[in-house]
């Protein structure tokens, strides 16, 4: 997809390709925001406002890198945000049904969806700048470098948060093995 093109006929004020590059990048955002915010259901209204704030600022916005990388960081500001408001009371409830295959060995995947669940649940509990590292690069497969790009910081700070988080998270799952 063409971005800049995109965003020079919304410019212009063409309303079917602002729909055609919300459309394209809900599902990516969708994810993201699904996955800082824990399966809350506030999901949707926080994509929402992201794609909102971003068509504010399409007349003056410089396109740099990929726009979904911009709405990530337009994203994350929102769910700290909420969380704030909130008063960090996390929801860790995940509501994705466990659909089992005839030839399934249910225990196994009962642990891995387990396992899941658990990472998910220690990744929300790391610093919000640690969540939108591990989230972006394990989940939507971004590099280190493109993620620095997004936070506008180095590499070196991104690599940093990522080893640190990943040291947090091995602690957090040594001490919460109790399914093995």
């Amino acid at each position: 997809m063409n971005e800049l093109k995109y965003i020079k006929k919304i410019r212009n004020g063409d309303q079917n390709a602002l729909n055609e590059l919300i459309e394209f990048l809900y599902p990516q955002l969708y994810r993201f925001v699904y996955r800082k915010l824990a399966g809350d259901e506030t999901t949707s209204d926080i994509v929402q406002d992201t794609f909102v704030r971003f068509v504010r600022v399409i007349p003056t916005y410089q396109v740099q890198g990929k726009v979904i990388h911009y709405l990530f960081k337009i994203a994350s500001n929102l769910c700290i945000d909420y969380w704030k408001q909130k008063g960090k009371e996390y929801d860790y409830e995940i509501e994705e049904e466990l659909f089992v295959d005839v030839g399934t060995n249910v225990h196994v995947e009962t642990l891995d969806k387990l396992q899941q669940e658990q990472i998910t649940t220690y990744v929300m509990e790391l610093s919000p700048p640690q969540q939108d590292v591990m989230l972006l690069k394990y989940f939507e497969q971004l590099t280190f470098k493109e993620i620095a790009n997004i936070y506008q910081v180095s590499e070196s700070t991104i690599k940093s948060r990522h080893t640190q988080a990943l040291i947090k998270l091995r602690r957090k799952m040594k001490v919460g093995e109790t399914y093995e």
